[in-house]
């Protein structure tokens, strides 16, 4: 199985997981659904339980899907990419190899855009659960870290991948 198989596995496991998660949890919410918190974990704004879901759907599923839609078609296409050592990276006999990596690289990141929306509108229901609602902050900044890590990871393997020739 190809990392680019494996990536788009992964991607379409988390769409459907998104679209079950979100459908069916969302029937849980109260009918105004508490969407914005202060810092203190406290609801500040509410949405229509309907135009909430829409929006997490939205989120979860086209935004994540468009990104990764754009992304693959650009680099299917690309010719003229701006790499270090573009010249070797972009030749003739390693073009596809080097648009499959960025096109597989971009899967990821889509990935990471489901996982973390799912996240946060699993705090959102467990923030509706309680009476007030009340966001749990310290899960929200473990969330944003892990993300923000995952970012520095998805960053330095594009940086790593294409930093230098193999063999110099």
């Amino acid at each position: 199985m190809t990392a680019r198989t494996v990536a788009l596995l992964v991607f379409a496991l988390l769409l459907i997981f998104a679209g079950i998660f979100v459908n069916a949890d969302s029937a849980a919410l109260p009918a105004m659904v508490a969407v914005h918190f202060d810092a203190a974990g406290r609801a500040g704004a509410f949405a229509p339980r309907g135009q909430y879901q829409i929006a997490v759907l939205l989120l979860a599923l086209a935004l994540p899907v468009a990104i990764v839609g754009i992304m693959a078609f650009a680099y299917s296409r690309a010719t003229d990419l701006k790499l270090p050592n573009r010249e070797y990276w972009l030749a003739p006999q390693r073009l596809e190899r080097t648009r499959a990596f960025l096109t597989t690289h971009s899967i990821w990141l889509g990935s990471m855009m489901v996982a973390l929306t799912c996240f946060v509108h699993w705090l959102v229901l467990d923030a509706n659960l309680r009476r007030p609602p009340e966001l749990s902050n310290s899960l929200f900044a473990a969330g944003l870290l892990a993300f923000t890590a995952f970012m520095g990871v998805w960053i330095a393997a594009l940086m790593l991948a294409f930093r230098r020739k193999p063999g110099d």
